[in-house]
C-alpha cells in the first residue's frame, strides 16, 4: 500500500459582534456572530479497496476463492477542502433568529470504480469487478439559510412559531485523471440507460435523444435525417423494416443527416436549484398543532417507468399501459399518400420490427419536472390540564395527538411520487445506480396516526 496516511487539517474562527462596545448602539441586536471555517475532510471509501477481495466460487472440486475485485496499491485518500463563512443574527428579544452559511468545497482524488470496458473481464458470469481508482475532482457552491421567528406569543396563551431552511448548490466535475472526457453510468436492466458525467457539467445527467415529434408523411421522412442501417447508410422508407409515418424523428445534432450515438447529447438534471422545508408550529392553552410542508425546485426526473408503458408494442408482452398509449399514432391513405389521423400524437405506432428504435431510443420526452412541494407531516395534539388529573398521584400526565403523513403533493410529474432520489431496485450496484431515473417503486402512502401518552 503506498498511501496509508492522510493530512487534514481544518481551523475555524467566530467573532462575536454583540460583545464589542460599538454595538450597544443597537440594542434591538441580541446576538450577532460572523463565522469562517476553512478545512479538509478525508475519506478512504471501504477501507480494503488496495487489496484484491477475495470471492467463494463453486468449482467441479468444491467451494474454493478466486479473485473478487481487483486491488489498487496506489490508490489516494479521497479529500474535501471546505471554505464556508456563516453568520448567527438574533433581533427583537431573540423572536427573529436568522443562520446562513455560504461554501464552496472542492473534492479531489474522487474514489470510484473504473468504469472498464467488458473485454477486460469486469462483466458477466466469473468477472472480476474493477478497481476502485482516484477518478477526478468535483466542485460544489452553495448556501444554507435557517430562518426561526416568534410571529405571535400573548397573554392569551395563544403563540405562532415559524421555522423555514432553504438551501441550493451547484455542482460541476472539474477534472477527470485520465484520457477519457466523460464517464458513463449504464443500467442493463433498464434497456442499457445512461448516465453521464463530463467536465465542467454537474454529474450524472440523463444522455439520451432529443425527440423531434413524429413523422407526419413520406416526404418528411425522406428530407429528414433517420437512423443507419449496419453499414452506416439510411434506413429504408419502409412501412415494415424501415422508417415509416408514425415513427419517432430525432433531431439531427451533428448535421450528417444520420441519426446515430453521435445525435445523443444531456436530455436532463436530476440535481435540484433548491430545497426547502417551512414548519409552522400553533399553541392554545393545551392544544398544539404542527405543520411541516417540504419541496424540491428545479430538478428533472426521467420517467423511465412511462417509457416502458407508453410503448405500445409492449402490448404484446401481456402487461398493463398507460392510458395515453391509446392514443398511439394511427395510419390512414388519402389521396394515395400514408398520413397521421392524430397528427397532435407524440406515442408512435404500432410496428413488428422497430428499426427507428422507438421504444428503445431514450429521449427528452419522458424527462419531466420533478418539482414538488409536499404537505408532509400535520400533527395535532391535546395535554390534559394537570387540574383535571391533580386528584390522584398515579397520573402525572396525559397527552393525545392525532396526525398524517403525506398528506398532499402538489407537482406537475405524472409519476407517482416525484421524491425519486436514487434507484434502489433489483440489480442496482454503485456503477450503474441512477440519480433521478424513476424506474418503478412503491409510491409514499398517507398514513394517519393516533396516540395515547400517560405518563405514570
Amino acid at each position: 500500500v503506498d498511501n496509508r496516511w492522510g493530512y487534514f487539517p481544518s481551523v475555524s474562527v467566530a467573532w462575536r459582534l454583540t460583545g464589542e462596545n460599538f454595538m450597544k448602539a443597537l440594542p434591538f441586536i441580541n446576538e450577532l456572530k460572523i463565522r469562517a471555517e476553512i478545512g479538509t475532510t478525508g475519506n478512504n471509501g471501504s477501507g480494503g479497496s488496495q487489496y484484491s477481495s477475495l470471492s467463494a466460487v463453486t468449482t467441479p472440486w468444491g467451494a474454493g476463492f478466486r479473485t473478487g475485485q481487483y486491488g489498487n496499491a496506489g490508490l489516494k485518500w479521497e479529500s474535501t477542502e471546505t471554505k464556508n463563512i456563516g453568520f448567527n443574527l438574533s433581533v427583537l428579544k431573540d423572536r427573529v433568529q436568522l443562520e446562513g452559511d455560504f461554501y464552496v468545497k472542492k473534492t479531489d482524488n474522487l474514489l470510484m470504480p473504473n468504469p472498464l470496458p467488458a473485454y477486460m473481464g469486469t462483466q458477466g458470469e466469473g468477472a472480476i469487478n474493477a478497481p476502485v481508482v482516484n477518478i477526478g475532482a468535483m466542485q460544489n457552491k452553495g448556501f444554507g439559510i435557517t430562518l426561526n421567528t416568534v410571529n405571535i406569543d400573548n397573554k392569551a396563551g395563544f403563540s405562532w412559531r415559524t421555522n423555514f431552511n432553504i438551501s441550493s448548490f451547484k455542482t460541476k466535475i472539474t477534472k477527470f485523471y485520465s484520457d477519457a472526457a466523460f464517464l458513463s453510468r449504464s443500467a442493463w436492466f433498464m434497456n442499457n440507460f445512461t448516465s453521464r458525467s463530463a467536465i465542467g457539467l454537474a454529474p450524472w445527467q440523463f444522455y439520451g435523444y432529443i425527440s423531434d415529434g413524429l413523422f407526419q408523411s413520406v416526404d418528411e421522412i425522406n428530407s429528414s435525417a433517420v437512423p443507419a442501417q449496419a453499414d452506416g447508410t439510411r434506413l429504408p422508407v419502409s412501412k415494415d423494416g424501415g422508417v415509416w409515418v408514425g415513427d419517432v424523428k430525432y433531431k439531427d445534432l451533428n448535421g450528417d443527416k444520420i441519426i446515430d450515438s453521435r445525435d445523443q447529447t444531456y436530455i436532463g438534471n436530476p440535481w435540484p436549484r433548491f430545497t426547502f422545508g417551512f414548519t409552522n408550529t400553533f399553541s392554545y392553552k393545551g392544544f398544539d398543532l404542527s405543520i411541516l410542508v417540504i419541496g424540491t425546485q428545479g430538478n428533472d426526473i426521467f420517467n423511465y417507468l412511462r417509457f416502458e408503458n407508453t410503448n405500445p408494442n409492449n402490448i404484446n408482452l401481456g402487461r398493463n399501459l398507460l392510458q395515453e398509449t391509446f392514443g398511439y399514432a394511427r395510419l390512414s391513405e388519402e389521396g394515395g399518400k400514408t398520413v397521421l389521423t392524430n397528427p397532435g400524437t407524440n406515442v408512435p405506432r404500432i410496428v413488428g420490427n422497430d428499426v427507428n428504435g422507438n421504444g428503445n431510443r431514450f429521449t427528452n420526452l419522458y424527462v419531466e419536472d420533478g418539482s414538488y412541494i409536499r404537505i408532509k407531516n400535520v400533527q395535532l395534539g391535546y395535554t390534559v390540564p394537570r387540574s383535571l388529573i391533580s386528584h390522584q398521584n398515579v397520573v402525572k400526565s396525559v397527552r393525545l395527538s392525532a396526525g398524517v403523513q403525506n398528506l398532499a403533493t402538489f407537482t406537475k410529474y405524472k409519476g407517482y411520487d416525484p421524491e425519486v432520489g436514487a434507484y434502489l431496485g433489483k440489480e442496482v450496484q454503485l456503477s450503474s445506480q441512477l440519480i433521478g431515473v424513476d424506474a418503478g417503486r412503491y409510491p409514499l402512502t398517507r398514513l394517519y396516526s393516533a396516540s395515547v401518552a400517560v405518563d405514570f
